[in-house]
């Protein structure tokens, strides 16, 4: 039997980026003169939405708008205002299907104001959820989706509820718990996919000091995660399974793509997206084989290896066909 199409549901944030770069702060009552400003779209769940689209299709397929094994919704909310429609535009261009983002009447876009210090490049970031937090508690994850993926810039009980719906519907779940916070029990029950980076999986576990990752893993694979993934920069992506752990063999670690390093901004998120349509695959293809979590790893280690050669956000995420066959 032919797979059918992959589905990634990205349930997430919608947030547009206004950047200030400036030499300095400006002090109370001061006025500056900036360097530049520019606007761009992000958000976590959207950047995490591009990365899955750019990852799954060339920019050749995006371009002439050609099918691609692997369709991406992205499902969240706009405001009813100046930046819904471009935003919208610019996600559909990438390949997505918005669809399912509402466009709430009498809403705002989230926003976020970043002023970036040219010289440290130090940033102060100030967010306003806006329509991000007025997403309601419904039913958002689609049964023909093959994967639904999670982070933390909605609603708490909106995550929670519907990664309990995409579970009960037998669809493969994934959540990048950013910004961390500690999670309900329920929530790594049946998880398929926790995707963390060190501060994160140290909130999330209780073990503040991390030295061994295996004790890590094992308190996820004690509530229920299935498969564990710590992305540890330079140093590379540690991963543990829960048959692993049940056999009493240690995670394993991926070493890192060296490359020089321009902008580490979306790279978790690319590393999340590419991820993500390898899962998709494998749902989707009935053969009945295990995860291979290597090869998924070492493509999403190639795929954020190119987005900290390039400076922003969304832009910086490449398509299938700009990333190395090999490391």
């Amino acid at each position: 039997m032919a797979p059918k199409q992959a589905v990634i549901s990205v349930v997430g944030s919608l947030n547009v980026d206004l950047v200030t770069r400036t030499s300095r702060v400006p002090v109370g009552g001061e006025t500056l003169t900036s360097e530049s400003f520019d606007i761009g779209f992000g958000g976590k769940g959207a950047n995490q939405a591009v990365a899955c689209a750019r990852l799954s299709r060339t920019g050749r397929q995006a371009l002439n708008a050609e099918p691609s094994d692997v369709e991406v919704r992205m499902v969240g909310a706009v405001g009813e205002d100046q930046f819904a429609p471009d935003f919208l535009k610019s996600l559909q261009k990438d390949g997505l299907n918005t669809s399912k983002v509402q466009v709430l009447s009498g809403k705002k876009t989230g926003v976020a104001v970043i002023i970036v210090e040219s010289q440290s490049g130090e940033n102060r970031i100030m967010f306003c959820p806006g329509a991000n937090y007025d997403v309601p508690v419904v039913d958002l994850v689609d049964s023909d989706s093959s994967v639904a993926l999670f982070q933390l810039e909605l609603p708490m009980n909106v995550v929670l509820h519907n990664m309990n719906v995409a579970r009960e519907k037998g669809v493969e779940t994934i959540i990048n718990p950013a910004p961390a916070v500690p999670l309900l029990e329920e929530a790594y029950q049946g998880l398929g996919h926790l995707i963390v980076n060190e501060t994160e999986a140290a909130i999330l576990s209780g073990i503040s000091s991390p030295i061994n990752w295996d004790e890590v893993a094992a308190v996820f694979v004690s509530r229920g995660v299935k498969n564990i993934i710590i992305t540890l920069g330079g140093e590379g992506v540690y991963y543990q399974t829960d048959k692993l752990h049940s056999q009493s063999k240690g995670g394993k670690l991926i070493p890192a793509r060296k490359v020089q390093v321009v902008d580490t901004t979306a790279a978790g998120d690319t590393f999340v997206g590419a991820y993500s349509v390898a899962v998709a695959r494998w749902k989707s293809s009935f053969s009945g084989a295990d995860f291979d979590l290597d090869s998924a790893i070492t493509f999403a280690n190639r795929a954020a290896s190119m987005t900290v050669q390039k400076r922003g956000a969304q832009s910086s995420i490449p398509w299938v066909d700009e990333v190395p066959a090999s490391s």
